[in-house]
Order: C-alpha cells, then sequence, then structure tokens
C-alpha cells in the first residue's frame, strides 16, 4: 500500500484496524526467546489496495530488525508447488523449517500446489510455527475451487478481512500521503477525491503523485482543474451495472443475457437479485432502471431482491462472504 512497507508506516483504518493489530502482535512474539510463539496460521482477505502485501512486507521487516536471528520464507502460492518439490533436495532447506512463512495470493494456488500446501500447514503445526497467508478472497470463497482439506485448514485459526475503503478512509489516507510529501491541497478538492476515487492505497498514493506531478507543473490544484485531469480514471473506474451483470454471472456461471431475461429457473433467480442488490448498492440508478436492465422488471421486485439478499447475508456467512467479495471487486 505504501512505497516503504513498514508496519510503523501503515496507516490504522476501521477496514484494517483487527488485520494490523494482528500481525503486530505477531511481530512482537518474536523476541529473544520466539519459540512457541503462535503455530494457528494467520490469513488476511481482502481486494487489491487494502494493504495485504504491506502487512505481509512489513511483518517480515518487523521480525527481522527485532531478532535478527529469526529465518523467514516468503513464499508465491502460485510456485508453491516448486517449492514443494525443491523442497525435498540435499541443497534446499525446506519452508516448514523457517522461524517464519508469509505465503500469498492463496486465491492463485495451482492444483500442484494443494497439496504441498496443506503439507506445509500440517508441518507447521505440529512443530509450533506460525504462518502468515495472504488472499484477495475468503475461505468460504475459495471453497468453490479448493478442497475442504485445504479450506479447513486455512480457516482454522485467525482469517481477518481487509475490507475495501469508504470515502471517509480514502479521505485520510489521501492527507497522510500529501502530509508526507508537505504537498497542500484544498480540503474540497481532497473530499472529491475521496468521492470520486474508487480504489485502496496503491489508487490513492498514485492520485497524489500525480497531484505533486501537477503542483511542480505550476498547474493549479483547484478542483476544477484536478477534475478534469482525473476525469477519465474516475469514469473508467466507476461501477455500472453492465460491470456488475458481468461479475456477477462470471461468478455463478451464468451469462449475462440470462440475468437479462424473463427466466426465473433458481441458477438464475438467485444471481439476478445478487446482481440488483449490487446495483442499489454500487450504482445511482433507480430501483425502476435497475429492474429495467434485469428484464423489464418492475421496482418492487428489485426490492424484494435487495431486501432477501440482505437478510440472508446476515443468516448465511459463505453466502455474506460471497457478496461481499463480489462488492469489493467491483469497488
Amino acid at each position: 500500500m505504501y512505497s516503504s512497507k513498514s508496519l510503523a508506516r501503515f496507516v490504522r483504518l476501521p477496514e484494517n484496524r483487527s488485520a494490523l493489530a494482528a500481525v503486530q502482535e505477531l511481530a512482537r512474539r518474536f523476541t529473544s526467546d520466539h519459540e512457541g510463539c503462535g503455530a494457528a496460521p494467520l490469513l488476511l482477505h481482502g481486494p487489491p489496495g487494502t494493504g495485504k502485501s504491506h502487512l505481509a512486507i512489513g511483518l517480515i521487516r518487523e521480525v527481522t530488525r527485532r531478532a535478527p536471528w529469526v529465518t523467514v520464507a516468503q513464499l508465491a502460492a502460485a510456485d508453491l508447488d516448486v517449492v514443494g518439490h525443491a523442497a525435498g533436495q540435499e541443497d534446499a532447506e525446506p519452508a516448514h523449517k523457517k522461524d517464519l512463512v508469509v505465503i500469498e495470493d492463496v486465491q492463485l494456488l495451482s492444483a500442484g500446489g494443494v497439496e504441498p500446501l496443506v503439507q506445509l500447514i500440517d508441518r507447521r503445526l505440529a512443530q509450533s510455527r506460525p504462518t502468515l497467508l495472504t488472499s484477495r478472497l475468503s475461505p468460504q470463497t475459495l471453497g468453490q475451487a479448493f478442497p475442504v482439506r485445504l479450506t479447513s485448514r486455512l480457516a482454522s485459526g485467525l482469517v481477518l478481512a481487509l475490507e475495501p475503503l469508504q470515502a471517509s478512509s480514502r479521505l485520510l489516507l489521501l492527507g497522510e500521503f500529501c502530509q508526507r510529501r508537505q504537498l497542500a491541497v484544498p480540503m474540497d478538492v481532497m473530499r472529491w477525491l475521496a468521492d470520486s476515487l474508487i480504489g485502496g492505497g496503491r489508487v490513492l498514493h498514485g492520485c497524489v503523485t500525480q497531484l505533486d506531478a501537477l503542483a511542480r507543473l505550476n498547474a493549479g490544484l483547484d478542483r476544477v482543474n484536478v477534475a478534469r485531469h482525473f476525469r477519465e480514471q474516475v469514469e473508467a473506474s466507476r461501477p455500472t451495472v453492465e460491470r456488475i451483470a458481468q461479475r456477477v454471472g462470471g461468478h455463478y456461471g451464468v451469462e449475462t443475457r440470462q440475468l437479462q431475461s424473463r427466466r426465473r429457473h433458481r441458477n438464475v433467480l438467485w444471481p439476478r437479485q445478487v446482481g440488483m442488490f449490487l446495483a442499489r448498492r454500487l450504482t445511482g440508478l433507480s430501483l425502476d432502471q435497475i429492474g429495467a436492465y434485469f428484464g423489464g422488471r418492475d421496482h418492487t421486485t428489485v426490492l424484494h431482491a435487495c431486501r432477501k439478499v440482505a437478510d440472508l447475508m446476515k443468516q448465511d456467512g459463505h453466502v455474506g462472504g460471497a457478496i461481499r467479495q463480489l462488492h469489493a471487486d467491483l469497488c
């Protein structure tokens, strides 16, 4: 999320507070006597830009600063099948023997990496060695692609979500970035950017870099000039009902044209209701406009769909996790 990925420079926000506290606590456990510092895996999940990689790298830097003798393995899940085979060679130290293992992007794990990861987690549990994993997807959503023997292990430890940033948090982060650059930006411009730019720390860090460049070019940082400069970026990132239908259809294996049809078959009805719910949350369209897109339905049908999805999210953690992930992917 930041140029210097340290825990000290990670901005505490409502969306990341629990994850930051968990990583800081894990770092504190590595002292002169770091044996038995906790075996249960820590899984951080959330959409891009919420700070997962920053926390992972920050943990490694903090641990090696506090305890230089600690051995660390930083792995990409996509390469884990290769790592798993290499670990059996005489000239390669197995990852399970490291004091700390960090595995990033579990959602990219290949079929050949499932068993090496299962074995790695089991061995580290048996040896009381901590493991940090990151993923764009929650264990519930990962369960749609990976076997239970893996997802049950991922869910057996501490699982923490990093949520998409709300406008108030984007404003705080913009202010922090501007302060670090000693860049003066009018508050009305900051508020407009926080409301208009969808994304996390990377997007906002890039935004401040562009503002700095504009200031150095003697371009005014008033709202008119800034809005003109970011107009295309804002338009490209804004969720539309078309994007929502494509993403929901892809998740549930339903074509967009089916979501727009009059069919009421169960395998189409639920994804359509989810699409209506997300369109209501993420766009400025009226109930009638949303209904018109999804097969010419009236506003009462859309309202019923939104209430049904909201109620089921509260009752079923799996459903809630999947829809929150869809929401995050579209932001």
